[in-house]
């Protein structure tokens, strides 16, 4: 996930208000009265009763979790709550293991790090019996930045439907992330070994399920695109060519998701996964319940604000791939966990995230892919 944050005024009240209550008060902070306060906060010279008023009613809100508006602000989920069906960590781990690997130099854009990635996820492609899309796996691109002409490549398969229709959804997942500094690897391990992971992961479910054709377990009748996309960390580089790429070479499709795995393997507190685009689905209410009715993974909407140690705000429509599929139209749908220490810093390891966590993150992204298409429809 590539850098986006800006500093509002706001999130610096918010911070002295931590500091001198002592209390956690993240959990709080999309409680709409709450925002409603902040908002009223205009002038520094009257901070001192509002604060002081606003401290109280957080306080009453922390002592008092049975009333409703408290309370869903307050829901708290644990890992001992997760019920896996199919996800196997133990696969998921050797790959993100693999992936971020010293081996892979940290897979910048334009390195052998990358090259060893691409040929990787190409050899995993194979195994699965999914198909290129075009006379190869690996579909370079061009891209600008200042002064440069710069090469990428992502790595595409597809899964045809076992009936020929127009429909497709798209499973996207980089796999570039920072290089080396020096001697040091960064690993990216949660950034986004893990959303590589996942989406191999899904591939070999879906694979398995279309073979076994099972009646009870009938899987929809759409192709399948799975993507892992370069240059993700200088600026979506490769989502922005895959989505031009669409337009070219998909001209009649309908795409009825672009599901965005980035980052899904570090879980905060509370122990959830964060959903982002929900917005974009007409009947996600009426679906959200399914994507973890079997393995109760506790699934959050929008990322929680930032208090306490950072107080960076992330803008989570441009801070990934899902950015070029939203100014397409295409709608999408992008899981994720918040910023962390070891975002972006050489401790990002494979000995840092969950693999249970991971395992049913993957499930849950599943279930968003073999959604009957009546719920996708807007």
């Amino acid at each position: 996930m590539r850098d986006s944050i800006q500093w509002p005024v706001t999130r610096r009240i918010f911070l002295s208000l931590y500091q001198a209550s002592y209390i956690s008060i993240a959990p709080l902070l999309n409680d709409h009265r709450i925002r409603q306060r902040l908002a009223n906060l205009k002038n520094a010279r009257i901070l001192g009763h509002q604060l002081q008023d606003l401290s109280m009613f957080i306080l009453v809100c922390l002592v008092s979790a049975n009333l409703s508006g408290c309370a869903n602000s307050l829901e708290t989920c644990a890992p001992s709550e997760l019920k896996l069906t199919w996800g196997n960590p133990s696969e998921l781990q050797a790959t993100v293991t693999k992936l971020s690997s010293a081996e892979f130099e940290g897979r910048k854009t334009q390195t052998q790090g990358a090259a060893k990635s691409r040929d990787y996820i190409k050899q995993r492609f194979q195994a699965l019996g999914l198909q290129p899309w075009g006379t190869d796996f690996v579909v370079p691109f061009e891209y600008h930045t200042p002064f440069t002409l710069n090469s990428g490549a992502n790595v595409i398969a597809i899964a045809m439907a076992q009936t020929p229709t127009n429909r497709w959804r798209i499973v996207v997942a980089h796999y570039d992330h920072l290089g080396m500094s020096g001697s040091q690897v960064y690993h990216g391990a949660d950034d986004n070994a893990s959303g590589v992971a996942a989406m191999l992961a899904i591939a070999a479910r879906w694979q398995q399920q279309q073979q076994q054709s099972l009646p009870t377990h009938t899987l929809p009748n759409v192709n399948l695109m799975f993507v892992a996309t370069d240059a993700e960390e200088p600026g979506l580089y490769g989502s922005t060519a895959l989505v031009e790429q669409l337009k070219i070479r998909l001209p009649q499709a309908t795409f009825e998701l672009m599901l965005n795995l980035d980052m899904v393997s570090h879980p905060s507190r509370p122990y959830a996964i964060y959903l982002e685009g929900s917005r974009n689905f007409n009947q996600f209410n009426q679906f959200k319940p399914l994507l973890s009715e079997q393995n109760r993974l506790c699934i959050k909407l929008s990322h929680p604000k930032p208090i306490g140690r950072s107080i960076q705000n992330t803008n989570w429509l441009q801070v990934s791939d899902h950015y070029p599929f939203n100014k397409a139209n295409i709608p999408w749908l992008y899981l994720g966990v918040p910023i962390h220490r070891q975002y972006h810093t050489p401790e990002d390891t494979v000995a840092t995230i969950d693999i249970t966590f991971l395992a049913a993150v993957t499930e849950s992204a599943f279930e968003l892919i073999q959604l009957n298409a009546e719920y996708l429809k807007n």
